[in-house]
């Protein structure tokens, strides 16, 4: 079920402990390919350091405001350099983005959550 919820999802929040810069959680436009979750990145930029092995967190979550209702995925697993054909992702952020990062699940859990749980 984690897998169908994000699969439907365009952007997720990856997270990591980097050597230079401590803590990081970033945004990215990310797309399923198989049971890997593949992003796109640009040279140069802190994210780029996925592109060797780093353990990580990958988090999406879709939360309706009007209804209190949402659910939320988190995904363990560490990156590589994605060798494959880069998948198109709809970015919101301007820029290049020529180098592929696949996080290889480790780990999915996931929750509902509702104002009417109790």
């Amino acid at each position: 079920e984690c897998r169908s919820l994000i699969g439907d999802a365009t952007v997720g929040r990856v997270s990591w402990v980097s050597q230079s810069r401590g803590i990081q959680v970033l945004p990215v436009n990310f797309v399923l390919v198989g049971n890997r979750i593949v992003f796109r990145v640009a040279e140069g930029t802190i994210l780029q350091e996925l592109t060797r092995p780093v353990e990580v967190a990958f988090q999406v979550d879709d939360l309706d405001a009007s209804t209190a209702t949402g659910w939320a995925v988190l995904v363990q697993g560490t990156t590589r350099a994605w060798d494959g054909e880069l998948p198109i992702t709809n970015a919101w952020a301007l820029g290049r983005r020529e180098l592929g990062i696949a996080i290889e699940a480790t780990a999915w859990s996931g929750r509902s959550v509702s104002a009417d749980a109790g």
